[in-house]
C-alpha cells in the first residue's frame, strides 16, 4: 500500500492514546483524506528519530 500525504501548515495533525494497547494511533489530515498511523511506544521513537534526521538533511543541503 502507498499513500502520499503533503503536510502544509493547513493539515491538521493530531493523535489518540491507546494505553491499554501500548501504542497511539497518529492522524494526519487533508482536504482529499487522511492517513493514520498505528505506532506502539517503541516505533515513535524510531519515527521521531527518523525525523529528526530528514530535518538535519535538509537544513543542511537547503543552507549550502
Amino acid at each position: 500500500m502507498t499513500a502520499n500525504v503533503h503536510v502544509k501548515p493547513e493539515t491538521e495533525l493530531s493523535f489518540s492514546l491507546y494505553p491499554t494497547q501500548g501504542r497511539v494511533a497518529l492522524q494526519i489530515g487533508g482536504v482529499g483524506g487522511d492517513v493514520t498511523l498505528f505506532l506502539p511506544g517503541s516505533e515513535i521513537d524510531r519515527l521521531a528519530g527518523v525525523l529528526a534526521d530528514a530535518r538535519q538533511s535538509l537544513s543542511a543541503v537547503t543552507a549550502a
